[in-house]
């Protein structure tokens, strides 16, 4: 006899609608025409666009774009405030239980959108992560190991402890390698065991759309994709349409924060070098664009690693529109 998750027909539940894929893909833009066409709501996934002051290098939506669909979680805090994925979590799981009940009251389809290139975010929103043992001594020791021998210690560390992790983390990023060695460290085991517990949870319908058993709602994820070449030629025609847009600039007014965590991304470490006269322009954007085609890379592994992603080829996003309205008319792909 099935079980009654195994026969629950789509529609039963409010529906998310995740749209992920690597940087310059194009995300933005189908997530607003997703959010016209159903009347909806936007939830930003991407970490880096939590943050004020740098609308430019984190390519966040316009005020044009926001007037077009409602966004939320788009610069709200400031440069020096911690947030993790966790706390993320809860915060966007609580704006969307009070979303989709307010949608019922008004007698709307219980639907909302969700945006980000930022794996780990939209997975902790969509699945949840496994409780972790709390240990503050560890995270006091990996960050004082960060501080006194930097980041290449750990990154080695966390080759030897968990290579499949290490392939696809955010090098650059030390948040992200300290909290994979700490659970490293102290579960014994690897940060990418961790993930898959958490994966497990959930169950992939035949009609296209994921189930968590944590999450009181049903998840359909349309990834965008495109050739290599092209999405690499999008990543290099941004890079010069930031520049002109003022991007040196916005550098300047946040390059006493260059401490921060939010400003150890893509683009900011090397535009603080030319305003320091380490590094000259052309030579940082030439290095700008190559970190964001290496950071695209990992974006598609980890995304391609994800199950029941629907991928759909960004030369021809209104796909990714046609299989939305058909799912939420028919409930089915």
């Amino acid at each position: 006899m099935k079980s009654t998750e195994e026969t629950r027909q789509p529609g039963e539940r409010p529906l998310l609608i995740s749209v992920v894929g690597p940087t310059a893909i194009g995300k933005t833009g189908l997530a607003i025409s997703l959010a016209q066409s159903l009347d909806s709501e936007i939830l930003s996934a991407d970490s880096r666009q939590f943050y004020q002051g740098i609308p430019i290098g984190t390519a966040a939506p316009t005020q044009e774009e926001r007037a077009m669909a409602p966004h939320h979680f788009v610069d709200f805090l400031d440069l020096e405030t911690e947030y993790s994925s966790g706390r993320f979590a809860e915060d966007a799981v609580a704006w969307l239980q009070h979303f989709f009940l307010q949608r019922g009251r008004e007698g709307k389809k219980p639907v909302a959108i969700m945006v980000g290139g930022s794996g780990l975010y939209t997975q902790a929103v969509q699945e949840g992560f496994d409780d972790v043992p709390a240990e503050p001594e560890v995270r006091t020791e990996l960050n004082a190991l960060h501080a006194d021998i930097g980041l290449t210690p750990l990154l080695e560390e966390l080759k030897e402890r968990d290579p499949e992790h290490h392939a696809t983390v955010d090098k650059s990023n030390p948040h992200r390698v300290i909290r994979a060695l700490e659970v490293c460290r102290i579960t014994g085991g690897t940060y990418t065991e961790h993930r898959k517990r958490s994966q497990n949870r959930s169950r992939i319908h035949p009609g296209g759309w994921t189930a968590c058993e944590d999450r009181p709602w049903d998840t359909l994820t349309i990834g965008l994709n495109a050739p290599r070449e092209l999405l690499h030629d999008r990543i290099n025609r941004r890079t010069v349409q930031m520049m002109e847009k003022g991007w040196l600039e916005e550098a300047r007014q946040v390059v006493h924060l260059r401490h921060a965590n939010a400003l150890r991304t893509v683009g900011y470490p090397q535009l603080f070098d030319v305003l320091e006269q380490r590094m000259d322009l052309d030579t940082a954007i030439t290095r700008i664009q190559e970190a964001t085609r290496q950071f695209a890379r990992r974006q598609l592994t980890w995304f391609h690693r994800q199950p029941g992603v629907l991928w759909v080829d960004a030369r021809k996003a209104e796909t990714g529109i046609e299989l939305v309205q058909q799912f939420v008319q028919h409930g089915r792909i």
